[in-house]
């Protein structure tokens, strides 16, 4: 090797160097926690409590489902810095690298009656499964997909355990006259709605859905408005930011500090990376024309340099393609706050999992005690340290997804489900469908053409009369 080859590949060497010395220190700090935890378990020591808090209601049932749930009792593992944490969420190797054979892969596109479509990966034990095995769908956060590794990692556990996951590729998007498919829009939950039409036309059994980050705020936004309608069994979030009010300082002021620029930036990229690998389908829409960055002028050209913040790519993007203007963005960012409404609309077991240190979910909109106590389907669990979606250790696994499953089989044991019969499970879709147009900011008018069409069409006619009293 040369001199200059060497100086070439100094700076890279101490970068790796840097790299692994802090991976080091930080695996350090997590072991010597986790024995400190471990001895005050054994000596009774109070100090552990503060490791994790489990709200809920107190009733008979909620204790068997959180006695039962033994993922809950296991004290969470990751890294200690909520940064790194967060960081190495997003760029740790897939599970499956490393689980191969363990489950077999199947991606499809499910199309609707007016042509649109949604994309699931389906991940199934690779052994033979019963029909009514439980099914768990998956949503990923803001820009991911279902190769994102804590997207696979959930599955991997799920497949674990002899169930199903389904993984609801949202950024996937279909166009209609009336708007998108789904996509990024906080308050639209269309795509939802037609994914679980679609798994209950044949299932019968115990059916989930696990959220993470903004999949867990659009799938809070499903519940809310279908209520008891929503043919789910068990809810989970994972990092989901519940309320964008002005009490959300990473929202309205996202150039506060270097730290939330930064995470805006990576967002933002994300966003417009999907906006050009979607161009040729968003430029059907009908209010495309509007959006700032596809203008026939050149100040459009600035959009791509200047707008770095999830904040501006909403005012930019989102208001034009939902038909608003941009003083109705505070409006938007309203609608999509449910921390104070949803004890008013949960009729099924939810569990909202977030970290004290979560770099998106300020102190002032964390859900807690007060969430738990306004309705008793609700499970409040806050750890100490997790970041944003960084329950992760090598290994180990994803703390928060094993969580998640322990939750869910508890409450499939616990809380009292009966069989759904085809009849009644086609007409909670048609219902669901029903309630989700009622109360669509877009104004959406086409929602009975996201159920899947293996429906009664006596069902069909009832709901579209009931609709349009």
């Amino acid at each position: 090797m040369t001199m200059s080859s060497t100086r070439m590949h100094a700076p890279l060497l101490i970068a790796y160097v840097s790299a692994l010395s802090f991976c080091c220190l930080q695996l350090k700090w997590i072991w010597r926690d986790r024995h400190h935890e471990q001895d005050a378990v054994s000596e009774g020591d109070d100090n552990n409590d503060n490791a994790m808090e489990i709200h809920f209601m107190p009733t008979y049932r909620n204790r068997k489902i959180v006695s039962r749930a033994i993922g809950l009792h296991i004290q969470p593992w990751g890294f200690g810095n909520c940064h790194f944490a967060t960081f190495l969420a997003q760029i740790r190797p897939s599970p499956f690298l490393i689980h191969r054979g363990i489950a077999t892969r199947k991606i499809e596109k499910i199309f609707s009656p007016s042509g649109c479509h949604i994309e699931v990966e389906y991940f199934n034990p690779s052994s033979k499964v019963s029909r009514d095995v439980p099914i768990i769908i998956i949503l990923h956060g803001i820009g991911g997909n279902s190769r994102e590794a804590y997207v696979e990692q959930a599955a991997i556990q799920i497949v674990k355990r002899g169930w199903c996951a389904v993984v609801l590729n949202y950024s996937n998007v279909s166009i209609t006259e009336d708007g998108s498919v789904g996509g990024f829009f906080l308050t639209e939950s269309h795509d939802i709605s037609f994914l679980v039409s679609h798994l209950r036309k044949k299932h019968s059994g115990f059916l989930g859905a696990i959220g993470f980050s903004m999949g867990g705020t659009k799938l809070s936004q499903y519940l809310l408005r279908t209520k008891e309608d929503c043919n789910l069994d068990g809810a989970c979030t994972v990092s989901s930011p519940l309320d964008f009010t002005c009490d959300n300082d990473t929202v309205h002021e996202p150039h506060g500090n270097f730290v939330r620029s930064f995470y805006h930036f990576v967002l933002s990229s994300y966003l417009k990376l999907w906006m050009l690998k979607h161009y040729r389908i968003l430029r059907k829409h009908h209010n495309f024309q509007s959006c700032g960055p596809f203008k026939p002028s050149a100040s459009a050209l600035s959009f791509w340099f200047t707008h770095r913040s999830v904040t501006a790519f909403d005012r930019a993007v989102t208001m034009p393609l939902q038909g608003r203007t941009n003083s109705d963005l505070c409006n938007y960012y309203n609608e999509a706050s449910l921390l104070r409404r949803l004890g008013s609309g949960l009729k099924i077991p939810f569990l909202c999992i977030s970290a004290m240190d979560d770099p998106f979910i300020p102190i002032r909109v964390r859900p807690g005690e007060e969430m738990a106590q306004s309705n008793q389907n609700i499970f409040v669990v806050n750890t100490r340290s997790g970041g944003h979606i960084g329950y992760w250790m090598p290994e180990v696994g994803c703390w928060a997804s094993n969580a998640a499953i322990s939750f869910f089989d508890s409450v499939s044991v616990n809380a009292n489900q009966t069989y759904k019969s085809k009849y009644l499970r086609q007409a909670r879709s048609l219902d669901a469908a029903h309630s989700l147009q009622k109360s669509s900011t877009m104004g959406l008018v086409n929602y009975f053409d996201f159920v899947d069409p293996d429906s009664c069409s006596d069902l069909m006619d009832e709901n579209a009369i009931k609709l349009h009293d």
